[in-house]
């Protein structure tokens, strides 16, 4: 039976992360737990800002960071802000991770476009590097896996933006295409808003999706600096994430008629493929 925190933890990252929690399944219990709680409290921090239901984005995340300011300086409750300092504490990871995740959701209130590829890295830093580099210190590491797990971070971002361009713009007014990118292969605003799917928009998105595909490849590779009891449910995760690509490429590049998911069936098999590559 699980505790009250872990079974909420488990709920959201259910609900909202259903691949990833499939892949949780991989890891040893302890582990699969400590992610689940991590997965709440970065979840919880970014639908403040992301969901649009939310009436004052920018105080509901002040209000939350006060209350993790609370727990940082002895507070027990929330419950899973607690529980969330006892992962910190237990698997060593620096507080500067969080920290920087936070910046990254406080950048989402007042920046909507990046001009470059290296602004974006930028954002990317808190918003998906440090959660590889936390995920390391749950796993457990050897020296020289983080440039692999920063690398495996923005690809499984970048996926999520090219994913949800529509959803982004119109929700929340939000483009995270670099516009340097848009302009090199004549892409204007109008593309999103209008959704137009035309050679212009293709050329972006095959340049965006090789871009993000050499990601993987080079997170991939560097799975082996992890124990070998996280291996198989990063693999997982990648196969899982990447196969988003493959779906948007399917459908010709038309991110903007529907939200592309990868079924259950399959996922299944990924999870499969994973476990048996990872035993051999």
């Amino acid at each position: 039976m699980l505790s009250i925190p872990y079974t909420k933890a488990r709920d959201i990252i259910k609900k909202y992360g259903t691949g990833y929690y499939r892949a949780t399944f991989l890891f040893p219990k302890k582990i699969r737990e400590a992610t689940w709680i991590y997965y709440q409290f970065v979840r919880t921090a970014d639908e403040f800002v992301d969901d649009p239901t939310v009436q004052d984005p920018t105080k509901a995340l002040r209000q939350f960071e006060a209350l993790w300011e609370n727990v940082r300086a002895g507070a027990t409750t929330p419950i899973f802000l607690y529980e969330y300092t006892k992962v910190l504490v237990d698997y060593q990871i620096p507080r500067e991770y969080t920290d920087a995740f936070l910046s990254s959701m406080e950048q989402d209130l007042t920046v909507s476009r990046y001009a470059t590829y290296e602004d974006l890295e930028t954002y990317m830093h808190g918003s998906a590097v440090v959660i590889g580099y936390t995920m390391s210190h749950l796993i457990g590491y050897t020296e020289g896996a983080l440039p692999y797990a920063k690398a495996l971070g923005e690809a499984f971002q970048m996926t999520n933006f090219l994913r949800d361009i529509a959803e982004d713009y119109k929700e929340r007014g939000r483009i995270y295409l670099p516009q340097e990118d848009m302009q090199r292969f004549g892409v204007t605003e109008a593309h999103i808003a209008r959704a137009i799917v035309d050679e212009s928009w293709r050329a972006l998105m095959k340049f965006e999706m090789a871009r993000t595909r050499a990601l993987y490849k080079k997170g991939v590779e560097g799975i082996k600096y992890l124990d070998h009891k996280g291996q198989r449910a990063v693999y997982a995760s990648a196969l899982i994430y990447k196969e988003i690509l493959d779906k948007i490429e399917g459908d010709t590049y038309d991110v903007f008629s529907k939200r592309l998911v990868v079924s259950s069936f399959r996922k299944t098999m990924l999870l499969c493929k994973a476990l048996w590559k990872r035993n051999q």
